[in-house]
């Protein structure tokens, strides 16, 4: 009977230091301190600056978000050129990473470990997506390039909302001049804007109007950074609305079965002035994308 007793209790005993094991190991993070609240800050380098931000202003800083994959899914540089913009609140100093931004100074670059829940819920006023859905812990690295008070940064989205379209269409046509001048320089566009940069031809069957075809197509930024993580394949009736965009579907009429090209499709036959509805693709922003025909029916 002894021995019935000791054995589940030795066990018992057992378990508790191994979960107090994995316990210590997944709450610290090497070189980061920990709030209560499971945000996690590390500084990464230290700025010029000379004044703390107060809990009413706000920070304008350059951002790089990761999975815990360590997979960049949002940065500064592709979906918001600006800046991002981080509104600090006394009413959320304790549901939020505003506590160690309140000890930084312009210049200090810094990185977080952050809940995905309150995360997605702070930053982007949504759940978690489906890509993150696995991940307990969510990256972001941020360097702290201006404080400013809430009166200017109220002008400064009036006068980003009335910036001139014009100078930002001139901006792209320079980034694809750029592009091409240096990797594609005897490339050259057609009568709707799209530069055919590199092609694959074949003596098969043309697409003509009604034709159920299937496609492969991957998009990049000018950068090469990925819009997509993976090809697309996508099969449906030629002439059929709201497919793709207007420059895909212009150079898939040009196409034979087999067929390959390379890319340039400018903004306005892209995600235009507006860009993507999700935010991924910013305004004026030109697109590359291989294109392949895989069946025509």
């Amino acid at each position: 009977m002894k021995k019935n007793k000791i054995f589940p209790y030795s066990l018992c005993l057992a378990i508790l230091f191994i979960v107090a094991g994995c316990q210590k190991h997944t709450s610290a993070i090497e070189g980061y301190t920990r709030n209560d609240n499971s945000f996690y800050f590390k500084l990464l380098a230290l700025g010029d600056g000379n004044d703390h931000p107060l809990p009413d202003q706000v920070l304008v800083v350059d951002a790089v978000m990761r999975t815990q994959a360590d997979s960049v899914f949002w940065d500064t540089k592709h979906d918001a050129q600006n800046g991002l913009y981080i509104v600090l609140s006394k009413n959320e100093l304790a549901h939020s990473c505003n506590p160690y931004f309140l000890t930084m100074v312009e210049g200090d670059s810094a990185s977080f470990y952050i809940n995905p829940k309150v995360f997605f819920r702070n930053y982007f006023d949504t759940v978690v997506p489906s890509f993150c859905a696995k991940d307990s812990l969510i990256k972001m690295d941020i360097k702290l390039n201006q404080i400013i008070s809430k009166g200017e940064y109220n002008a400064l989205k009036k006068m980003m909302e009335y910036r001139d379209s014009e100078d930002l269409e001139l901006k792209e046509l320079k980034e694809i001049d750029a592009y091409v001048s240096k990797n594609y320089p005897s490339a050259d566009f057609d009568c709707d804007g799209i530069y055919m940069l590199e092609k694959e031809k074949t003596n098969s069957q043309p697409i003509v109007m009604g034709n159920r075809i299937k496609i492969e197509y991957e998009g990049f930024f000018l950068d090469g950074k990925a819009v997509d993580n993976t090809k697309q394949e996508l099969e449906f009736i030629y002439g059929t609305p709201d497919q793709l965009i207007k420059g895909l579907n212009i150079v898939i009429g040009t196409l034979k079965k087999g067929e390959f090209v390379k890319i340039i499709v400018p903004s306005r036959l892209a995600f235009g002035e507006k860009g993507s509805s999700n935010g991924s693709i910013q305004p004026y922003t030109p697109l590359v994308y291989n294109l392949k025909i895989i069946d025509i029916k």
